[in-house]
């Protein structure tokens, strides 16, 4: 049934109690895992905006975005072998377009994928009504089940 399962993640200690859940789920139907990290671009795409205020130089906007593209890459790689250590089959999505919570809707979908696995971070009150929730824009907006997992969430096998 969930023979491809897309797992967002942050890298956050938050996100990773969404990993074993997410292999659970896809080694059940031996299927494989879509590790998908979404860059936020919130802080380059405000540039132009602000950028005639500031000295010539002071921030090298590209440079700062390739910067975290490169971290990204190797930190969806290491998160991909403690994936594997599930005894999963994972493949890796850097989503470099759109806001987080469309990118990873629209990466299920080309990558059909027949669920979405993601963690909340339990932001309430005023921090969740600044930030707003990734993972609350995912549910709302996919064709997809989702799974959300909270820290600290386990996983059962399928005896218990």
């Amino acid at each position: 049934m969930f023979r491809r399962v897309l797992l967002a993640t942050d890298f956050s200690l938050q996100a990773e109690a969404a990993y074993p859940w997410a292999a659970r789920l896809a080694s059940l139907n031996g299927g494989c895992v879509v590790l998908a990290h979404a860059l936020e671009d919130d802080l380059v795409a405000t540039a132009p905006v602000f950028a005639h205020y500031m000295a010539p130089g002071a921030l090298d906007f590209g440079h700062y975005r390739e910067e975290f593209r490169r971290g990204a890459l190797k930190a969806l790689d290491a998160a991909a072998d403690r994936l594997r250590a599930h005894g999963v089959e994972v493949e890796t999505q850097l989503l470099e377009r759109g806001k987080p919570a469309q990118a990873l809707v629209e990466a299920a979908r080309k990558h059909r994928c027949s669920a979405i696995v993601i963690a909340t971070h339990g932001r309430g009150g005023l921090a969740h009504l600044l930030l707003g929730s990734t993972a609350e824009r995912v549910v709302r907006s996919a064709k997809v089940p989702v799974l959300t997992v909270h820290e600290g969430d386990v996983v059962l096998d399928g005896g218990q």
